[in-house]
Formats: C-alpha cells, sequence, structure tokens
C-alpha cells in the first residue's frame, strides 16, 4: 500500500469512462486524480504525466520540460523526482556534486523554480538588483522572510526567465563551457 499513487477513493473514480466527462467534469478530475498524499512516481514518464495534469497546459508543460533542459545544459548536475508536500504536487530537485542546487516545485496550474541564497550569495544579489526585473524578480525576492543566513527562494518562470537564472547563478555558477548568455 506504501507509494500508492490512488487513493481508494480516486481508484474508484478512475471507473468511470473519461468520454462521458463534460468540460466541466474533464477540468475537475484532471485536479481530483492528482496524488493526494506523498507520492514518489515510479519513472520520468509517470512524472511528467503528472506534471502535465497539475499544469493543465501543455504551454506551462513544455515551459517546465524547457526549464529542466536548460538546468541541465547550464549545469552537470542530477535529477530526481521527489514526493510533493503540503505546498507542492511533486517536486524535480536537481544536484550538483551531491549539494542541493534547486528544484522546479509543481503546485496546480503553476511551477517555480526554488533555490535559497547564503548570506554571501544575498550580498552579491544586491549588487546586482538594479539589473533584475523589480515586479518579477527583486519583489519576490523582497517578501521572502529570511532568517539572518538563508533566504529560500521561488520563482515562477513564466515571466523573467533569464533575471531567474540570473539569480540561481549567484548560488552556483554554470559550467564553464555548458552554456552562453
Amino acid at each position: 500500500m506504501k507509494n500508492e499513487r490512488y487513493t481508494p477513493e480516486q481508484k474508484n473514480l478512475l471507473k468511470i469512462d473519461p468520454k462521458t466527462y463534460t468540460e466541466e467534469e474533464r477540468e475537475a478530475m484532471r485536479i481530483v486524480l492528482l496524488p493526494r498524499k506523498k507520492y514518489l512516481p515510479q519513472t520520468d514518464e509517470e512524472g511528467l504525466e503528472i506534471v502535465s495534469l497539475a499544469l493543465g497546459s501543455r504551454e506551462k508543460t513544455e515551459l517546465f520540460l524547457r526549464c529542466r533542459r536548460d538546468i541541465f545544459a547550464r549545469y552537470s548536475c542530477e535529477g530526481r523526482w521527489s514526493a510533493g508536500d503540503r505546498s507542492a504536487v511533486l517536486y524535480y530537485r536537481f544536484s550538483c556534486k551531491g549539494k542541493p542546487l534547486c528544484a522546479l516545485r509543481v503546485r496546480i496550474d503553476h511551477f517555480e523554480l526554488v533555490f535559497s541564497l547564503n548570506k554571501k550569495e544575498m550580498e552579491a544579489f544586491e549588487k546586482i538588483r538594479p539589473n533584475l526585473s523589480r515586479e518579477d524578480i527583486q519583489y519576490g525576492y523582497d517578501v521572502t522572510g529570511s532568517d539572518v543566513q538563508r533566504k529560500v527562494l521561488a520563482y515562477s518562470m513564466e515571466r523573467s526567465y533569464e533575471d531567474v537564472f540570473r539569480v540561481l547563478a549567484l548560488r552556483c555558477p554554470p559550467d564553464k563551457g555548458k552554456f552562453y548568455e
């Protein structure tokens, strides 16, 4: 029973023929059939299926895939699925040399790139602040709480895509030769 994708109630809903759904029911079922508890996808394909259901549109799913590809293109890192929690349906986590780099946090209808900055990285942020989008990057940075030593940031990738990567580069510079801005 451990790590089962569907609850018994969801399994009952799966017995209904999807061809009989109205458009409203189709949208409701998309959300109702997402994992309701911590669930770790067994394959990359299953993880992407859950992402597609959670995001609800081809465009958002393609943006998720683009972001994942770009992280792999910029960094020599490993990626893995991670079970969701109260704030997310699912995570895709990246690590470089065994240390966490960032994660794609998938929620219903959107996803975010999540990473943290330490005190030194926050000081570096302040130096490049004027060159970053005020609404999308600076505001998100300013409203995020922090203890004195660390700030956890979460940025939507639908806007200011390259600015988000500029902030991530403060945490870990991209590999030389892997990506050119």
